[in-house]
Formats: structure tokens, C-alpha cells, sequence
């Protein structure tokens, strides 16, 4: 009779199930779990368990995704970090272009407004001449004079009148061949024969040491208002007539006489001159035809008398004549 042992048995009994039998096993549990799923509602325990597995994984999920975004923002710190290096340069460039680019248009758009408001004073005279820019200021205040380049090869020729944007702005005193010397209306030695604009009244506008115009050589009788508008008489003929000079600012009568000093403003101010046109011809020339009129505005530049050449000017701002 053989003899049994029980210990071999006993782990016989006990051994694990092969690979392909555990799997069978696990695919008649998942298809019987769905069947079970499949057949009761939403409240059976399978049901319950889902939602309940799906409330303990969701903060897992969050964090996964969180991971994974900050992954994707670290991803593309490094990209930004890797071609910013190579592109930085670039945009500095282009900045740089881009703002020399504003300068210039800008100083296109200023230039054409200058040069438009030229072209207005000509078209208004009927002026004909030569347009320069000023390339020098004069800083002496006994001689205050500007030089433009165009000169006798443009056909400019001493003695001829220059307007700026806003009206009349000097002389011409000397020439070369591609600049000239104007001299001021506010220089000392400058005087223009002119009329206010309200009365027609002769005057003669004087400029003095101070950089401003004294209007001289007006009758007593006339009532001057502080605004009223001076031009050229055009006696002499070393200016057209009609074209602006400035506008009265001040009128100090002096106590006890007749005597008063007035004061003209010029709209044609250095510090803004940029290009002026140097008159050859205007619609007004020949107006000096009054030939009857006093001997102070019988010239130019050359109509200040002694007095005024002594680098004083004519009337001083305390308000007493000369």
C-alpha cells in the first residue's frame, strides 16, 4: 500500500494559477462587472463606486495637469530664453530705424509747412526771387544779419528785399556767388519806409540795439492802438509795398509832452528763420511813384539818419525823443 504525504499534497492544493489562467479569470470578472453595470441604474453599487473613484482621483488629475502645464510654460520659457539672445539685437535695430524714420517725417512735415508758408507770401506779392536756407546768424547786437546760400549765380544782387513765412525779414548787403549777407530790419542801421495799416499814415520802423523796432517819424496827431498791423510804404523803392512787418505791442507816451515811444513787434523772428525768399520782382513794385513824401522814408537801410548810428538807436525805452 503506498504511503501518502500529506505535506506534497497540501502545496499542490496550494499552488498559484498560471498566467493564462488568471487572465481568463479576470476577463469572466470584467465581463460579468459589465454585465452587472450594464443592467442596473444609476444608484446600483457599481454606479456608486465609479462616482467615488472618480471624487478620490480627481485632485490626482489636477495636479497631473497642472505638472503637465508648467512643464509646457517651462518648456517655452527656455525656447523665448534661447532665441531671445538671437533676436534681441534685431529689435533694438528695428527700433532705432523705426524712430529715425518719425524724426525725419517729422522734419518733412515741418519743412513743408515753412516752404508752404512761403509759397503763400510769394503767391500773395506775386513775388519772384530766389528761396535759400539760412546757414548763419550774426550774434553781435550791432550787427544783426543772416547769411543764405544762394547768392549771384541765383541772380541775387544787393539792395534787394527779403521776406520770410510771416512777412518781411531784411535786406540783402552782400553777395558772392552762392550766399549772401542780409541785414535785419532789427539792426540799428536798418530802417523801412512803412504806413499803419488802419490810418495809411507814413511812418518809418527803425531797429536799435534791444532787438526790437521803434516806429518813428509819425505825426502826433495819429491815434496809434497797441495791435495795429505795420507794412511796408514801399518809398524808395527798396522794399515792396504792402508786405508785413509786425504789429504795435506798446505805445509809452511821455508826461506832459507829445512825445511817445512805439514799439514794433516783428513776425519775422530769427530764432524761426529757416529758408527766406530774396525778392526780385513783386506786383507792388513801382509804388514809390509818391514821390512827395518826407525825406525820412526815402530809402532803405540807408534812410536812419546821424542819430541813429551812434548804436543807440533812435528812441530809447525810457520813452524820451531824440
Amino acid at each position: 500500500m503506498p504511503i501518502i504525504n500529506k505535506h506534497s499534497t497540501a502545496k499542490k492544493k496550494a499552488a498559484p494559477l498560471s498566467g493564462t489562467a488568471l487572465v481568463i479569470v479576470l476577463l469572466v470578472v470584467s465581463v460579468a462587472l459589465a454585465t452587472v453595470y450594464a443592467r442596473e441604474g444609476q444608484d446600483g453599487p457599481l454606479h456608486r463606486v465609479q462616482s467615488i473613484a472618480g471624487m478620490v482621483t480627481a485632485p490626482l488629475q489636477l495636479a497631473g495637469a497642472g505638472v503637465a502645464y508648467a512643464a509646457d510654460g517651462a518648456g517655452d520659457a527656455v525656447e523665448n530664453a534661447t532665441v531671445s539672445d538671437s533676436s534681441y539685437t534685431a529689435l533694438q535695430q528695428e527700433n532705432a530705424q523705426l524712430r529715425d524714420q518719425l524724426v525725419q517725417m517729422e522734419e518733412l512735415r515741418q519743412e513743408n509747412e515753412r516752404l508752404t508758408a512761403l509759397l503763400d507770401i510769394q503767391s500773395q506779392y506775386q513775388i519772384s526771387g530766389a528761396t535759400g536756407r539760412v546757414i548763419g546768424t550774426g550774434s553781435d547786437a550791432y550787427s544783426r544779419e543772416i547769411t543764405v546760400n544762394v547768392g549771384s549765380n541765383s541772380g541775387v544782387e544787393p539792395g534787394q528785399a527779403v521776406v520770410g513765412p510771416s512777412g518781411l525779414v531784411g535786406q540783402v548787403t552782400e553777395v558772392s556767388p552762392l550766399t549772401c549777407r542780409v541785414r535785419l530790419i532789427t539792426d540799428p542801421q536798418s530802417g523801412v519806409s512803412a504806413y499803419l495799416q488802419s490810418s495809411r499814415d507814413e511812418c518809418v520802423v527803425k531797429g536799435a540795439v534791444d532787438g526790437l523796432l521803434y516806429l518813428e517819424y509819425l505825426d502826433d496827431s495819429v491815434q496809434v492802438e497797441v495791435g495795429d498791423v505795420v507794412v511796408t510804404s514801399g518809398m524808395g523803392g527798396s522794399y515792396p509795398a504792402g508786405i508785413t512787418i509786425g504789429t504795435v505791442t506798446n505805445v509809452v507816451n511821455q508826461a506832459g509832452t507829445s512825445d511817445r515811444t512805439i514799439i514794433v513787434s516783428p513776425l519775422s523772428t530769427v530764432s524761426a528763420l529757416e529758408e527766406v525768399t530774396v525778392v526780385f520782382s513783386s506786383s507792388s513794385e513801382g509804388s514809390d511813384s509818391q514821390s512827395g513824401s518826407q525825406d525820412a522814408g526815402d530809402s532803405g537801410d540807408t534812410n536812419a539818419d546821424a542819430s541813429s548810428t551812434d548804436g543807440e538807436g533812435s528812441v530809447d525805452e525810457s520813452g524820451e525823443g531824440e
